[in-house]
């Protein structure tokens, strides 16, 4: 694999963290509109047991290593600067979302090889599984702005183990919002704050969770992939599609023309971004 498909996944892991750190974006939705998901569930799954094989164990880590960097980094570095921006600036920040996936479409579609009525059924339900998840708006959550003050104790850490499995799941499962998911257990504050202050204790119990729950669900996806690869295509058509209607946003909450030029900027520069991935990922290929 040469530097530039490195750097296009590494890129590509950087978009699913951002994703990740956004209450109401999935990251399992960005992976898979971005061309990524089959190959990176199938080299997660497959990496226990590829330990003991050297040759299918680095053809695994060429995948998962500069994702896996990209995203770390980019939850790391931009936290702040990512939530602060979905706070004040929420219009134009879901917009950029919005053109990321307006410009994977076909792409998304293409990944489907035969449509038949199991097809259309699974689409259907997976807009109906979207459409539940949605009703769990990010605006309807108040902050309450507390961070924990605690001691960390050996509940608080099987706690955030139990967040990571639960939002790892979240995470590689297309539609559903890992950081919304830990909002919604009280624990995407803490967790923001604990990032901030690299406090190792409670990173590592959350981590360990993550990996657990990533290893686990991966093995579940590409099990799916293998035996009803159409059917769950088209669930995760079904998702995106509806994920872009509840994506996006109300324009009425942030009036006036700087915002609707930032939001027409960001649409643009999502919409481009997915389509130059794409091309990359055809070059490469």
């Amino acid at each position: 694999m040469d530097i530039r498909a490195n750097l296009v996944l590494f890129l590509k892991g950087m978009l699913i963290g951002i994703a990740n750190a956004i209450p109401g974006v999935s990251g399992g939705t960005l992976a898979f509109i971005l061309g990524i998901y089959e190959d990176l569930t199938f080299a997660i799954s497959k990496l226990p047991n590829s330990i003991l094989k050297p040759k299918e164990l680095i053809n695994h880590l060429k995948i998962i290593i500069p994702v896996g960097l990209g995203a770390v980094l980019s939850i790391v570095l931009f936290l702040n600067l990512i939530t602060y921006l979905f706070i004040n600036f929420s219009v134009p920040t879901k917009i950029f979302f919005v053109g990321l996936i307006l410009g994977s479409l076909p792409l998304v579609a293409s990944s489907i090889v035969k449509f038949h009525i199991k097809s259309f059924i699974a689409f259907f339900f997976g807009a109906f599984v979207m459409g539940v998840f949605a009703y769990f708006d990010l605006n309807a959550l108040e902050s309450s702005g507390v961070t924990y003050q605690g001691d960390f104790t050996i509940f608080y850490g099987i706690k955030l183990f139990i967040c990571g499995v639960l939002a790892a799941a979240a995470m590689v499962i297309p539609g559903i919002s890992g950081s919304l998911l830990l909002l919604i257990l009280g624990e995407y504050e803490n967790i923001a704050y604990f990032v901030k202050m690299f406090d190792v204790l409670p990173i590592a119990s959350l981590g360990l969770g993550v990996v657990i729950g990533i290893l686990v669900i991966s093995k579940i996806i590409t099990y799916l992939i293998s035996r009803y690869r159409d059917m769950l295509f088209s669930f995760v058509l079904g998702i995106i599609i509806v994920s872009l209607l509840s994506l996006w946003p109300d324009v009425r909450s942030e009036g006036g023309i700087i915002t609707f030029v930032l939001s027409i900027l960001t649409l643009c520069i999502g919409f481009c971004l997915s389509i130059f991935m794409e091309r990359l990922e055809r070059k490469k290929s």
